[in-house]
């Protein structure tokens, strides 16, 4: 009883010294808040600006918080990069007002000029809280080391000085603060793209199997890399100039008649959620001119955004050459003029020639052989063309190959043909591919040397 006594005491005591510990560096850190409060020169958060207007040279650009975001309602009526709103400021509200940020706490009109206060030519003023209280701040010169800048908040004598940051990014245009973003959905929500141009239109869609497919101008497997790499290039794009704010004279920049058209539906969107047009070139502003519908403008793109979107369906078709997984195979045939080679796999998940009952065939020779074909790619899509394969060696009683999976009756099949004219590679036809492929002759000697 005296040692559970005890214990239960050393139990007490450690309790009270941890709630005292934490006691402390709560009071601590309620300490340190308000000390970084009280030096502060603006008191407030940027979560708490709902309005911020910059007047340079003549020139006012004005930005309100909205509930979808930060949008600009001056000079132009646009959304604005939210992002770079709330950059700028971060770096504004970190100004101090402490001994070590006053470079003068009253300045003579001497002084002023001397720190480029004199005749200011930039200000912000950000309006805080539901009463749109202002704070204006005026900008001066740029120190010459440090990156500081000197300022002045109006109503209050003492020059600062602040980061130079946030004087350089009031500095900034309109496009600065406006949203460059040209494709605003993201690319893991659509399940259908498709481009038109004025000679051929391609459709690529995702079914419920999660693989991209190939629905026009025939069916055919995607390359899901492919797919994001193009859409992941619109996602990270930026406008290069804002043109015009209306779509009113779209002829005068090629969008009556557009080269080429995307058009993108999100998952369950039975119509285009966003469609964008591409019109002429530019040569002065190495770009095109674009329009989208989820906007009024007409804006340039960079030349190297638009030679991304694939010309043709091969620029996106999968060059895999097989489909299977090599175990969950039965069967494989390989059919030569003079030999054909059949391997078929036991009860006990052995492979045998012939039959179940054949020689038995290495395991890791065949898991090589399997991996081999597996590693192999279509190199070109020579042609869709499936009417006259005798051009191209492809005619009844060449090398084939056919694997049959576990539980299907259908086999992939592959049928290689003659060497190709510019040397190191063989035409070949394969049954999960529409039309002639191009590969490396290296399948050939696969075939014709493992057994």
């Amino acid at each position: 009883m005296k040692y559970f006594k005890s214990t239960f005491m050393w139990i007490i005591i450690l309790v009270a010294v941890a709630g005292y510990s934490y006691l402390d560096f709560e009071h601590t850190k309620v300490e340190e808040e308000r000390r970084d409060q009280e030096t502060r020169l603006l008191k407030f958060s940027p979560g708490e600006v709902v309005s911020i207007t910059i007047n340079k040279e003549g020139s006012e650009i004005e930005i309100e918080r909205w509930e979808e975001g930060w949008k600009i309602v001056r000079p132009v009526k646009a959304k604005a990069d939210s992002d770079e709103v709330e950059k700028f400021l971060g770096y504004v509200t970190e100004s101090r007002n402490d001994s070590d940020y006053v470079m003068d706490s009253n300045p003579t009109p001497e002084r002023l000029a001397e720190f480029g206060l004199a005749n200011p030519s930039l200000r912000v003023t950000l309006k805080v809280g539901k009463e749109l209280k202002p704070y204006t701040l005026i900008f001066g010169d740029r120190a010459p080391t440090m990156g500081v800048a000197f300022a002045q908040l109006v109503g209050h004598k003492p020059i600062y000085r602040v980061l130079a940051d946030a004087r350089a990014q009031a500095d900034k245009d309109v496009h600065y603060f406006r949203d460059k973003s040209v494709l605003r959905v993201q690319p893991v929500m659509l399940d259908q793209w498709v481009i038109r141009r004025k000679d051929t239109s391609i459709r690529v869609k995702l079914p419920d199997t999660g693989k991209w497919e190939i629905e026009k101008p025939f069916k055919a497997r995607a390359d899901h890399n492919k797919i994001f790499e193009v859409l992941g290039v619109f996602a990270n794009a930026e406008v290069k100039h804002f043109i015009d704010e209306t779509k009113d004279n779209i002829a005068k920049y090629g969008l009556d008649k557009p080269s080429i058209e995307m058009l993108f539906w999100l998952s369950g969107d039975v119509e285009p959620t966003v469609k964008l047009t591409v019109g002429d070139r530019s040569p002065e502003k190495r770009g095109y001119y674009v329009a989208m519908s989820d906007r009024d403008n007409v804006f340039i793109l960079e030349e190297e955004v638009i030679n991304a979107i694939p010309r043709h369906m091969n620029d996106v078709r999968n060059r895999e050459l097989f489909f299977f997984e090599r175990d969950q195979l039965k069967r494989i045939e390989i059919r030569k003029p003079k030999k054909s080679i059949v391997l078929v796999k036991d009860m006990e998940k052995e492979w045998r020639r012939n039959n179940e009952s054949g020689e038995k065939v290495d395991f890791n020779l065949v898991k090589e052989f399997l991996g081999d074909l597996l590693d192999s790619r279509i190199e070109e899509f020579v042609s869709d063309d499936e009417n006259n394969l005798g051009q191209y060696g492809l005619e009844e009683g060449g090398i084939a190959l056919l694997i049959w999976p576990e539980g299907s009756s259908v086999p992939f099949s592959l049928n290689v043909g003659r060497k190709m004219p510019t040397g190191g590679q063989v035409y070949a036809r394969s049954g999960a591919q529409r039309g002639v492929l191009a590969l490396d002759e290296r399948v050939k000697r696969i075939l014709t040397t493992y057994f």
